[in-house]
């Protein structure tokens, strides 16, 4: 293959491609955040009873369950360029047949389109890696984690306004557009980042099933605690931020008395609001932090503030407290996604980066199918339960890494 690669870390050109996969991310994240908070709702639209919501609303999960690792095997063999290209072509058609869906079927299609070419965050987690040193890799992280909070920030407000201005059909067109000029902009600007050498010994390795290679990946990284600690510990905070992902605006509505239209504008403020302190943190503070403290305690500290965080948060007395309990929740949140992330992408060898990450993002998507399930079910129980299994979850993760990790410098984080 003789696609130009980007030149070693420190150069002017690699600072252009970390600026390029930070646009990638970005662009394709307001996108999807469009359409995430209008899915429920198309599905209402259509005729969908509570058994057809539920399955549109994990099918893009479920997808992308399967489908990330394989494509992070493959980006490992061909290269990250053409599998960032392969998604955001494939989030254009996705989106495109979510804006002109007549039929609820059509609708799982398009969402189930959508998860199978869900290959961008795990593949551009993988090429960060690939182009910085390990002494910048957290904040390499936290840029694509700042870029998924601006993008998934902007994107809700941008769905509604045009879904209730424009059309039912003007948020997938849009967020198609995104797509389709992100997809041009890659195309031109984004250059190969895994070295020729690799690619060429990764494709020389036996091809396994799609399965098989997942069980192989995630059969390796289970015989190497240091690495198996941060990919376990994303499935578990990735389960427990989303048990509240759909109980946020119902308990709002319950605390409040609201009308459906009302606390969902009010929820989407507050999410707003928590987006951009993820934004802040993630994008900035954690440049500061890590040099001074590590991955590994900050990642302790987020789970402790972040399960503390939601049990204040699903105690706030007034709506104004909301806002005040959202300060500690996206610190812990932007203090545990990039550090995680760091911490798997350097524990993990060269040649199989792509594939850990691709399953440490499967995971994720897998939790995001129990963990919505979990939220709804404990909630129609009482209205705080899923909070607290939230924080039990985190809080266990902390004490599980402080029994672990050797807590020491920096230098000895990774």
């Amino acid at each position: 293959m003789n696609t130009p690669t980007i030149p070693p870390a420190g150069t002017s050109a690699n600072r252009s491609a970390v600026t390029v996969i930070f646009t990638t991310v970005f662009l394709d994240l307001i996108g999807f955040g469009m359409i995430i908070p209008l899915v429920g709702i198309y599905g209402k639209h259509f005729g969908a009873g509570a058994l057809g919501l539920a399955v549109l609303g994990s099918i893009y999960s479920i997808m992308q369950f399967f489908f990330s690792p394989i494509w992070g095997r493959l980006s490992d063999r061909v290269g990250r360029r053409p599998i960032i290209l392969m998604s955001l072509a494939g989030s254009v058609i996705s989106y495109g047949i979510f804006a002109f869906a007549h039929s609820f079927p059509i609708l799982v299609v398009s969402r189930a389109f959508a998860g199978i070419f869900a290959a961008n965050i795990s593949t551009a987690q993988a090429y960060m890696a690939d182009v910085t040193s390990s002494q910048d890799r957290a904040k390499g992280m936290g840029l694509i984690g700042a870029a998924f909070g601006i993008g998934f920030t902007l994107g809700p407000p941008v769905g509604g306004i045009s879904a209730g201005k424009i059309g039912l059909w003007a948020p997938g067109v849009i967020a198609a557009s995104f797509c389709l000029l992100n997809l041009i902009l890659a195309y031109f600007r984004l250059k190969e980042s895994l070295p020729a050498e690799i690619r060429e010994k990764n494709k020389g390795r036996p091809s396994t099933g799609a399965r098989r290679a997942q069980l192989e990946t995630l059969l390796r990284v289970s015989k190497d605690p240091a690495l198996f600690l941060p990919v376990i510990s994303t499935f578990f905070t990735t389960f427990a931020f989303s048990n509240l992902e759909q109980v946020f605006s119902l308990l709002i509505q319950n605390k409040f008395t609201l009308a459906t239209e009302e606390a969902g504008y009010k929820t989407g403020m507050v999410l707003m609001w928590s987006g951009l302190l993820g934004v802040i943190v993630q994008g900035g503070l954690i440049r500061k932090l890590v040099p001074k403290y590590g991955e590994v305690k900050l990642a302790i500290s987020g789970f402790f503030i972040q399960g503390a965080a939601m049990i204040l948060f699903s105690h706030s007395p007034t709506y104004g407290a909301f806002f005040l309990a959202a300060i500690p929740l996206a610190l812990g949140s932007g203090l545990i996604t990039p550090t995680l992330a760091a911490l798997v992408s350097k524990r993990s060898s060269a040649h199989e980066q792509g594939a850990v990450i691709g399953l440490k993002e499967g995971l994720s998507s897998l939790a995001r199918v129990f963990g919505p399930f979990c939220g709804l079910l404990a909630f129609g129980l009482q209205v705080h339960f899923p909070f607290y299994i939230a924080a039990f979850t985190v809080f266990i993760l902390g004490f599980v890494w402080l029994s672990r990790e050797q807590i020491s410098s920096p230098q000895t984080s990774s």
